[in-house]
């Protein structure tokens, strides 16, 4: 089960859920949101990975600057 404890730092874009992304993404590499490489980036929200039923991982999610396409962002 995964859950989030907090919000989106980013107003009117929501968490995505940590089960559905890849490594890189999950580790910070690429874009929590479009899978993109990161190069200038922001913090999205932290959630709260389960991995193997009983350990649990706060995971913190970051996504493009400017914010990509995918939320309306303009990222090309």
């Amino acid at each position: 089960m995964t859950t989030c404890p907090q919000p989106s730092l980013l107003p009117g874009v929501e968490l995505p859920d940590p089960e559905t992304l890849t490594g890189p993404q999950l580790q910070g590499w690429d874009c929590a949101l479009c899978k993109q490489r990161l190069f200038a980036d922001q913090m999205l929200g932290t959630v709260e990975w389960t991995c193997g039923g009983a350990t649990k991982e706060a995971i913190d999610l970051y996504v493009c600057r400017p914010l990509c396409i995918e939320v309306g962002g303009g990222r090309e």
